[in-house]
C-alpha cells in the first residue's frame, strides 16, 4: 500500500460571506485548508479530499470529482466538508437570490485549482505505508434537538439524545515506522465560534489538527473529517475561539490517543462501492391550503416575507404541474478487506445514521463520513420526520418555514427514509 498527503490554503479573501450568508468576513483567525489523501494498492487509486468550509453541493462536487479523474487518474474521490460555520459555502441556498460577489467568484475558480494541485501533489508523493486504525473515547458536542410540551422541537441541549461519544482514526506509517498522515473522524458542527467572531477560521477541528501535528513536531499531516453531525452541536456553542481551543485540544489529544493505541490493518487491497438513489418527499399540500397560506402571509402579517412567499409559490407550481420533490442521496464504501471500512454519505445524516453504520458494518474497525460529496439537506430519522411540521429545523415539514430539510422547498423528507437508507447501506457492504 502506498500513500500520499498533501495540502494547500484556500481562505477566502476579506468580505466574503460566512455560513448563514448574513455575516461577512473581516479578518483571519487561522487559514482555511484543503488536504488531501491518496491512498494506492497498485490497482484504485483513491482520494479522500477534506475542506475546511461550510458545504457545497452536487454540482460542485461532480465537477470536482470529475477534474480530478481526468488529470490524476483517480476515479474514486470522496469530497468532505468541515461544516465550519466560521467559513463560506461554495453555493447559496435557493432563496438567496443574491449573486456571488466578483472577488467570491474568484476565489470559487481559485479554489477548484487548489483542489486539484492537492490531489495531484497527494499523488506524486506516495510512499509505501502501514495503515492502523483506532477509536478512542470523545465527546465534544451535544444533541440539539429538545422537544417543548407540546411535542414542537427547538434548538437546545438535550443531555438524553444521542450523541456519537468516540473519535475514529485512520493513519499511515512509512517504513520507518513514522505517521505520516493522520485521519480522524468526528461528529459534531464546528459552530463554537459561530456568531461571536467574523474572522474566518476552522473552530475546534483547526485546533483538533494543530494539536494533532505538533505531536509528531510536523511530521505528520492531519485531517479531520466530518461525521454524522446531523443534530450535534460542538459544544460550548458560540463562546468563541477560546472555546474551540479548549475544544479541539479535548479531540487532538483524543486522536493521538487512537493513534498510539491502534491496531495493524493488515489487508492491503482497496475496494470501492458507490450507490445514488431518489429519497422522496412527503406528499404536497392542496392548491386549497397553499392559497390560505400565502392569503396568511400577505394579510395577515405587517412586513410579509418575500422567501417565504417565494417558496409557496414554487410549491404550487409543482402541485399544478404534478412534479413530486424528492432528493438525491449518495453512498460511498471505501474497505480494506474485512479490517476497515469507511462509510460516506451525501448530506448532513442525524448521528443515528453512524451509529447504526457502527453497529451493523462487517469491519473490524468502520468509519462514518458525512457531508461528502455533496449537502443540500439535513436528514432525519424517521421518527423525527414523523413531528411534521413540529421537527424543528432539521427536520419540519410543511409549512415550518424555518426548516431546511430540503433546502430546494420547504417540505419534508418522507417517512420511510431512514428504512430506504439501512437498506441501501445493508447492500452496499454485501459483496466484500
Amino acid at each position: 500500500m502506498k500513500a500520499g498527503i498533501s495540502f494547500r490554503d484556500i481562505t477566502p479573501p476579506l468580505r466574503t460571506r460566512l455560513a448563514d450568508h448574513t455575516r461577512y468576513s473581516t479578518g483571519v483567525h487561522d487559514p482555511l485548508y484543503v488536504r488531501s489523501l491518496v491512498l494506492d494498492d497498485g490497482s484504485h487509486p483513491t482520494a479522500i479530499v477534506c475542506l475546511d468550509l461550510l458545504f457545497g453541493d452536487f454540482a460542485f462536487c461532480d465537477e470536482i470529482r470529475m477534474l480530478i479523474q481526468k488529470r490524476s487518474a483517480i476515479n474514486h474521490t470522496l469530497i468532505n466538508f468541515s461544516q465550519t460555520h466560521s467559513g463560506p459555502s461554495v453555493y447559496k441556498l435557493p432563496d438567496q437570490v443574491e449573486e456571488n460577489e466578483p472577488h467570491e467568484e474568484v476565489w470559487i475558480n481559485d479554489l477548484k485549482l487548489r483542489i486539484l494541485d492537492s490531489v495531484e501533489e497527494a499523488c506524486s508523493k506516495t510512499v509505501p505505508v502501514t495503515l492502523y486504525a483506532g477509536r478512542a473515547p470523545v465527546q465534544i458536542g451535544f444533541n440539539r434537538r429538545v422537544p417543548d410540551e407540546h411535542g414542537v422541537v427547538h434548538m437546545a441541549v438535550n443531555k438524553d439524545g444521542p450523541v456519537v461519544p468516540w473519535v475514529d482514526v485512520l493513519h499511515a506509517r512509512n517504513e520507518s515506522n513514522d505517521p505520516v498522515a493522520i485521519l480522524f473522524a468526528h461528529a459534531a458542527h464546528p459552530v463554537i465560534v459561530h456568531g461571536a467572531s467574523t474572522e474566518t477560521g476552522r473552530d475546534f477541528a483547526g485546533f483538533a489538527v494543530d494539536c494533532i501535528e505538533k505531536e509528531w513536531d510536523g511530521g505528520a499531516t492531519a485531517m479531520f473529517a466530518q461525521g454524522c453531525c446531523g443534530n450535534i452541536n460542538g459544544y460550548p456553542l458560540r463562546t468563541g475561539w477560546d472555546g474551540a481551543k479548549e475544544a479541539g485540544h479535548t479531540l487532538g489529544m483524543a486522536v493521538i490517543n487512537a493513534v498510539k493505541n491502534s491496531a495493524l490493518i493488515n489487508a492491503d487491497k482497496l475496494d470501492f462501492r458507490s450507490d445514488s438513489f431518489m429519497l422522496p418527499c412527503e406528499d404536497l399540500p392542496s392548491l386549497t391550503q397553499l392559497d390560505a397560506d400565502m392569503d396568511r402571509l400577505t394579510i395577515f402579517d405587517a412586513r410579509p416575507d418575500e422567501s417565504r412567499l417565494k417558496k409557496l409559490q414554487t410549491i404550487k407550481d409543482m402541485v399544478v404541474s404534478g412534479e413530486k420533490p424528492s432528493l438525491r442521496f449518495d453512498m460511498n464504501r471505501l474497505s480494506v478487506g474485512k479490517d476497515w471500512g469507511l462509510i460516506a454519505l451525501t448530506h448532513e445524516p442525524f448521528c443515528e445514521y453512524e451509529l447504526w453504520i457502527h453497529e451493523h458494518a462487517p469491519y473490524t474497525h468502520t468509519m462514518v463520513m458525512g457531508d461528502t460529496n455533496g449537502m443540500q439537506a439535513y436528514v432525519a430519522t424517521d421518527a423525527e420526520l414523523a413531528r411534521g411540521g413540529k421537527g424543528g429545523y432539521e427536520a419540519g415539514g410543511y409549512p415550518c418555514f424555518w426548516s431546511h430539510t430540503v433546502r430546494v422547498l420547504n417540505v419534508g423528507l418522507a417517512i420511510g427514509t431512514e428504512c430506504t437508507i439501512k437498506q441501501h447501506l445493508s447492500n452496499l457492504w454485501k459483496a466484500i
